[in-house]
């Protein structure tokens, strides 16, 4: 029986292409959209996550004075000194939740060699901001614990930075001089490209005691890392990070938020291709719904003649609504898979282009397939109905009227 539906259902649609293109095309449009959007956020997410590192989402980041987002960037107000050394000491004593504390304080220095001289951030830092910022060590080593201890004049240099001042040689081992101070490097870092505003492959890492001492002389930080034990936790470490800060600084100074966020990523774009999405979907689910109901509203006053032979044949009226049903269910699923299919390929295409983890969004697919047919079966309701009332004998009156 469903074989002939379907038999039936393709001779209708192939003379009533306009309809059926009109039909599919809306229901093809929503999921397309849904898919793709869906797709497109979360290859951007993905791509996030790899640049934060594996920290990233449980990192929050303690900034002096008021951080802004502009867009996808962040923007600090004014050059201000509110943190303190003894601001992160507090923060690793009295917060629960967290992991680990790391300092930063960071300038632009000049920084040279025999054959090259120019001015590169450096950024004074604890052992523990290589394995929180998930730095990779190319060659040599990382600095250690000893070497802010005993404040050790050695650096640890980007990938970039290496390439520049020593291009025909290996760095670790050489000497730099940084702000007319002699340091030996003993590592060089992996590539590692831009997070947000920081270009890691360009920086200049040295033990923070010597940079707070000799290099950038003061007793305040450009920022304070704290690395919370779960990132479900993050909201109560801001909290009490920031009643903690109120108190000992007697007003609000500085700026605490997520990594994420402080990094200037795309989780507001990510959030508007997700509500642009919706916004489609919605508009295209109502075109294609509307699409059905007019094509199997036609299809039935067109039909009318075929009922009442399959009536007076025998057909009952749960099969006349079956056929119906069944034509509206399969228009519904055939744009969802056509829709799903070219949102895939556009999917692919992008993240290609874009050099963005690949990333297919297999639960939205599924579900606006699911949609779609739950779509398809409520537009056939109306129609399915209003052939299953009309009685043979008033199809027959209704001709000989007309």
């Amino acid at each position: 029986m469903k074989w002939l539906y379907a038999q039936e259902l393709w001779r209708y649609l192939g003379r009533n292409k306009k309809r059926t293109f009109i039909a599919i095309a809306g229901i093809a449009l929503g999921v397309l959209s849904l898919v793709l959007m869906s797709g497109i956020s979360g290859a951007m997410r993905e791509k996030t996550l790899h640049e934060l590192g594996k920290f990233g989402s449980r990192i929050i980041v303690v900034a002096p004075g008021e951080v802004v987002s502009l867009g996808h960037k962040t923007a600090q107000i004014g050059m201000v000194r509110t943190l303190k050394n003894s601001d992160a000491i507090a923060i690793a004593q009295k917060i629960d939740g967290i992991e680990s504390v790391s300092m930063l304080r960071s300038d632009m220095l000049l920084v040279s060699t025999k054959k090259r001289a120019e001015p590169s951030n450096v950024m004074g830092v604890e052992p523990t901001f290589v394995s929180l910022m998930d730095l990779k060590v190319a060659h040599g080593r990382g600095l250690l614990d000893e070497d802010c201890a005993k404040m050790r004049k050695v650096a640890v240099i980007g990938s970039k930075v290496a390439a520049d001042f020593f291009p025909d040689s290996s760095a670790v081992g050489k000497i730099m001089t940084i702000a007319n101070i002699p340091f030996r490097i003993v590592g060089v870092l992996a590539v590692k490209g831009s997070v947000g505003m920081e270009d890691y492959d360009h920086t200049i890492l040295v033990p923070i005691k010597l940079m707070q001492k000799l290099l950038s002389p003061s007793d305040w930080l450009d920022g304070i890392f704290i690395l919370s034990k779960d990132s479900t936790m993050n909201k109560k470490v801001i909290a009490q990070t920031s009643a903690l800060l109120g108190l000992r600084h007697g007003k609000k100074d500085f700026t605490v938020m997520g990594y994420e966020a402080a990094s200037g990523t795309s989780a507001q774009m990510e959030h508007l291709f997700s509500v642009l999405s919706v916004i489609v979907a919605a508009i295209a689910y109502s075109v294609g719904a509307l699409g059905i109901v007019a094509i199997m509203a036609l299809s039935m006053y067109e039909r009318l003649i075929e009922i009442a032979i399959k009536r007076v044949a025998g057909a009952t009226r749960r099969d006349i609504f079956f056929q119906f049903f069944f034509e509206s269910t399969i228009l519904s699923l055939s744009g969802a898979i056509f829709g799903g299919g070219v949102a895939l390929l556009f999917l692919v295409v992008v993240e290609i282009f874009a050099r963005w983890p690949f990333y297919i969004p297999f639960e939205m697919l599924l579900f606006s397939i699911s949609l779609s047919v739950f779509i398809g079966i409520l537009a056939s309701l109306y129609p399915a109905r209003r052939a299953v009332a009309l009685e043979p004998v008033k199809i027959l009156k209704m001709y000989e009227e007309s």
